[in-house]
């Protein structure tokens, strides 16, 4: 299952993308069929998050195909088949991307993605596909100098934990993978292009969650 950025541009681009597909179903129960999927109970609840999170730094979501699908059911929509919520979230033309897909050597298309994940000021993920594996990288230190001293200590250490652990859950069904990893940067390769996937959103997700966690106004 895909991860989301839950921003107005993504989710304007998700009900295009759906209503293309979908053109019997309106406008508003396509909208509660993709919070549904979203982990949402409501649109109402969806845009409340939204809301609550602010513009700078959303929260992610996971994408639930059999949620949407329960959903529309549920509005009176029986689709014998749905488009896949997933493609839609990994495509290139999203706006708000968590992370590019980039052909391997392609120095162009790394340093534009670089220049995005700087304005954005999240962090610095891709992947690189070869001809037979993909290769997932990140570096969060040189895209934004206030990402130093995000991770330290104890912090860094389980932050590291965790995406070993990440790492080797995703890397189930490619044998030849091998990584290298710290807080702030590192690789996974050898990778099928379907575990390079699930680990580029896993290891966006805690740098993502690292960040949100560092950003937090300290209490009074």
């Amino acid at each position: 299952m895909a991860l989301l950025a839950l921003t107005n541009d993504n989710l304007a681009f998700f009900k295009r993308s759906l209503r293309a597909d979908l053109p019997a179903v309106g406008s508003s129960h396509l909208s509660e069929a993709l919070a549904a999927a979203l982990g949402s109970r409501t649109g109402i609840t969806l845009a409340t998050r939204m809301r609550e999170d602010g513009a700078e730094m959303p929260s992610l979501a996971t994408l639930d195909q059999a949620a949407f699908a329960a959903r529309l059911a549920d509005l009176g929509h029986r689709v014998a088949t749905l488009p896949a919520l997933d493609a839609i979230a990994r495509s290139p033309d999203l706006p708000d991307r968590l992370w590019a897909v980039l052909k391997d050597g392609d120095r162009p298309a790394l340093n534009t993605w670089h220049g995005e994940c700087q304005r954005r000021g999240i962090p610095y993920v891709y992947v690189r596909t070869g001809r037979q594996h993909a290769r997932v990288d990140w570096d969060w230190i040189t895209v934004n100098p206030a990402f130093d001293g995000v991770a330290c200590d104890d912090d860094e250490s389980k932050l590291v934990d965790r995406l070993v652990g990440a790492i080797r859950a995703n890397a189930a069904s490619s044998p030849k993978a091998k990584f290298d990893a710290s807080a702030f940067s590192g690789y996974v390769e050898g990778l099928l292009l379907g575990d390079a996937h699930a680990q580029a959103d896993a290891i966006f997700a805690l740098l993502h969650d690292a960040l949100r966690q560092a950003r937090r106004p300290v209490p009074a």
